[in-house]
C-alpha cells in the first residue's frame, strides 16, 4: 500500500442540467444537486487512493458527514478538494472540500474501508442465502 496522510487531489465538474436537484430529484431548483456533490467527493477520494491499493483490494465508501452550504448555478465549476487525514489499519478518513468560483459549496469528511473485492463480493452474494 502506497498511501501516506496528506495525500491529496483535486476533482472538477461543471454543473449541467444532469447534476441539478431538479434531475436528481433531491429538490425542485436548477441548482447543484447535493447527491452529486456527493458523488463527486466518493469520485475524489476513489481517484486518490488509484494506483495505491495493494492487488485483490479495493475501498468501500462508509461514512460521510457533509454540509451543502451554498448553491452552485448551472455552467459554473464546482471543485472537490480531497485530503487523506487519517489511516488507522484498513479504515481511511478524508476530509472534503468543495468550491466554485464564490467560495466554499461543502465541507465535511468522508470514511472508507480498504477490503478484498473478492470476498467482499461473495459477502455480498451470501447475504441473502
Amino acid at each position: 500500500m502506497d498511501l501516506k496522510v496528506g495525500d491529496e487531489i483535486e476533482l472538477s465538474e461543471v454543473v449541467t442540467t444532469e447534476l441539478t436537484a431538479q434531475t436528481w430529484g433531491s429538490g425542485s431548483l436548477p441548482v447543484y444537486a447535493t447527491p452529486a456533490m456527493i458523488l463527486l467527493i466518493e469520485r475524489a477520494s476513489v481517484a486518490l487512493l488509484d494506483g495505491k491499493l495493494e492487488e485483490g483490494t479495493t475501498s468501500v465508501g462508509t461514512k460521510l458527514n457533509v454540509s451543502h452550504l451554498s448553491a452552485t448555478p448551472l455552467d459554473q465549476k464546482v471543485t472537490c478538494h480531497c485530503h487523506l487525514t487519517e489511516i488507522d489499519r484498513k479504515r481511511l478518513e478524508f476530509h472534503v472540500e468543495i468550491t466554485d468560483a464564490s467560495g466554499r459549496v461543502g465541507i465535511g469528511t468522508h470514511e472508507r474501508f480498504i477490503v478484498s473485492s473478492d470476498s467482499f463480493v461473495e459477502k455480498a452474494k451470501n447475504k441473502y442465502n
